[in-house]
């Protein structure tokens, strides 16, 4: 009774729109979880967990419909598990690209954690089915995962096969502290097996990858996750994964070294999925200048197409402003030659 009532409680908060985590996390599990769920493209639905301070410890998993914010079908699993976010302006992921795939991150207060647990939730399916004849165990919704030492979710091919997972290591120099020092391991979901070489650039295959994901764009099929990175002191880069044939390619963007708040650099596709432009958003405005554009083909780096502007080289709201002001002038005229027209002459003495 009261696990079926914390259910119907959780059920009521999504219903209402709680769809941030309640549960809090300390150090880095914090940035890399997505706050509002995670949804792909083309897809009319957002799936987001809900996990409170409760004891027992249950998440709520909800498929909300992003038209009319009905849920349209929920799961609940032991435990305190999160969407992961992929990037640091939170962006969500774990959600292959054929809807049927969705990975969940449990939350841990250990740090650095001896071990990571990833639920993998198969969207199609729901937690208790029937046997049918000549079937001795059906197939689960809900596959776990453990893996020893500190993971987190980078990518998912399109059919949900190979997930793609950060490891995180620590240098034997720095002791206890944290370094952003990471390698791309892939995750075959039919074996349950790690792949056991790293996914790193063949042009680079010595290079130690590190940084801070900032933001992430990905490919209108799926196929490619764009990830770009602070580079860690060093020019920031992008890594490009593709996520069906298993391999990586780091593009140096040294146009982007100088620039105070890479924070604020965000991404888009463009041109059908052939063009990656990385933008800069100004803050509290808003708007977004293009900076780069990257060629998904050859990745090659160029400048933007520029923008068309008018021949006069006068900026719009300058053109506004002076059209203001001349029509303000002629009214003033006007009311001064009415009021000399209509003003008795004086008295002659």
């Amino acid at each position: 009774m009261v696990k079926r009532a914390l259910l119907v409680t959780l059920l009521a908060l999504v219903a209402a729109g709680a769809t941030a985590q309640i549960v809090k996390a300390d150090g880095l599990g914090m940035m890399m979880r997505a706050s509002q769920g995670v949804t792909v493209n083309g897809s009319p639905d957002r799936y987001v967990a809900i996990s409170p301070n409760t004891t027992p410890k249950l998440t709520v998993v909800e498929r909300i419909n992003q038209s009319d914010g009905r849920v349209g079908r929920w799961w609940y699993l032991r435990g305190h598990y999160y969407v992961p976010a992929v990037a640091y302006d939170r962006s969500g992921g774990g959600l292959s690209a054929d809807g049927r795939t969705l990975v969940l991150t449990r939350f841990t207060r250990a740090f650095p954690p001896r071990s990571t647990r990833f639920a993998i939730l198969d969207t199609d399916l729901y937690l208790r089915h029937p046997r049918r004849a000549g079937q001795r165990r059906p197939r689960h919704a809900i596959t776990y995962v453990d893996l020893r030492g500190e993971f987190s979710f980078d990518a998912i091919s399109p059919d949900g096969s190979t997930i793609y997972l950060i490891h995180h290591y620590l240098s034997p120099r720095a002791g206890a502290a944290y370094l952003s020092n990471y390698e791309v391991r892939a995750f075959d979901l039919k074996s349950r097996r790690l792949l056991p070489e790293p996914i790193v650039d063949p042009k680079e295959p010595d290079e130690r990858m590190a940084g801070v994901p900032i933001t992430r764009a990905m490919s209108p099929d799926g196929r490619w996750a764009y990830t770009l990175y602070d580079g860690n002191g060093k020019a920031p880069f992008l890594h490009a994964l593709d996520t069906i044939a298993h391999r990586a390619v780091c593009v140096d963007l040294p146009q982007l070294k100088d620039r105070r708040n890479l924070f604020l650099l965000r991404m888009r596709v463009e041109d059908g999925g052939g063009e990656l432009g990385v933008l800069s958003r100004t803050a509290g405005l808003g708007r977004s200048r293009p900076l780069l554009n990257i060629d998904t083909q050859t990745f090659a780096v160029h400048d933007p197409a520029p923008v068309a502007a008018a021949s006069s080289a006068i900026t719009p709201w300058l053109a506004i402003g002076l059209a203001a002001l001349a029509a303000a002038l002629a009214l003033a005229w006007k009311l001064k030659t009415r009021w000399t027209a209509e003003r008795p002459p004086l008295e002659q003495a």
